[in-house]
């Protein structure tokens, strides 16, 4: 049974939410066991859940007792809908079942998101076992910036701005497809991006692109090039730059959510490996 969850409720079980959140079987992304987040920013970041019109925090209840609490938000001009805490102690499928049967009375019409650590087999198995396409099948990397030296300077790279963002629009409208993060979007959130960008004969090769998290944390959302086939030169030079960049302005950590394909280039310049994350895209007819 899915109950809204209070500010008191929350209080009460935050303590045991958050030791599921560190069990990579019992939670859902983003995880707490990447080396970055601390209990304090999972506080944080869900008690915004009791302050937002477009959040709502639901306790799980199963036989007879809290197994744990799904924390969730949703963007009504896109129809989208993404889990940001998914703590569920035992019955995970019954969980997903009831979540996605609540949701779909509220929410039709709306692409709802889930992000799972491989390890939770119960919420995997579930999704994928009803068809559910999973969009995503990533390596999730941290770069801790301290640790990242010697980093070689690249050369051709210019910072976008409005002015000069052709040259990332060209590379990006390449591989966007119906992703939420299109060349327009970006632009018109641009002063939330660095975009680097690779130029060779006054052409772009190359881009990378990333926010600040937190506190000096840094997320690259993507690398795009211009190659038809896989430059793992290019890949790893713009990789530097971004490593380069964000040392500059005092980062800490930086974290690339990438496939099988890149995982080797990424490994080489200095992330590690902290997770394998799934991403599960379901339709609310």
């Amino acid at each position: 049974m899915l109950l809204e969850c209070s500010k008191n409720d929350f209080e009460k079980y935050m303590d045991f939410a958050f030791e599921l959140a560190l069990d990579l079987s019992k939670s859902g992304y983003p995880t707490y066991r990447d080396g970055i987040k601390t209990k304090a920013m999972f506080v944080e970041r869900l008690l915004k859940a009791f302050d937002r019109e477009d959040e709502q925090m639901l306790l799980f209840v199963y036989d007879g007792s809290v197994q744990g609490l799904i924390h969730y938000y949703w963007i009504p001009d896109d129809r989208y809908l993404q889990t940001n805490a998914f703590c569920i102690n035992e019955a995970t499928d019954q969980a997903l079942s009831e979540f996605l049967s609540f949701v779909g009375e509220r929410f039709k019409g709306y692409d709802v998101f889930l992000g799972f650590p491989i390890e939770n087999q119960t919420a995997v198995n579930y999704l994928s076992g009803r068809g559910f396409e999973c969009i995503e099948d990533d390596f999730n990397n941290t770069a801790f910036l301290d640790k990242c030296n010697h980093v070689p300077e690249s050369s051709g790279i210019i910072k976008i701005s409005k002015e000069n963002y052709n040259y990332f629009r060209i590379l990006h409208n390449q591989i966007e497809g119906d992703m939420y993060w299109n060349s327009d979007r970006i632009y018109e959130d641009l002063d939330n991006w660095i975009i680097l960008v690779k130029i060779l004969e006054g052409k772009p090769q190359g881009a990378v692109y990333y926010t600040d998290a937190n506190d000096g944390w840094f997320e690259i959302f993507g690398i795009d090039t211009d190659c038809e086939k896989y430059d793992p030169e290019l890949f790893k030079e713009l990789l530097n730059a971004a490593i380069a960049d964000t040392r500059r302005r005092g980062g800490r950590v930086m974290t690339f959510f990438c496939d099988k394909e890149y995982e080797e280039t990424v490994l080489g310049s200095g992330f590690v490996c902290v997770g394998n994350y799934l991403c599960y895209k379901v339709h609310l007819d």
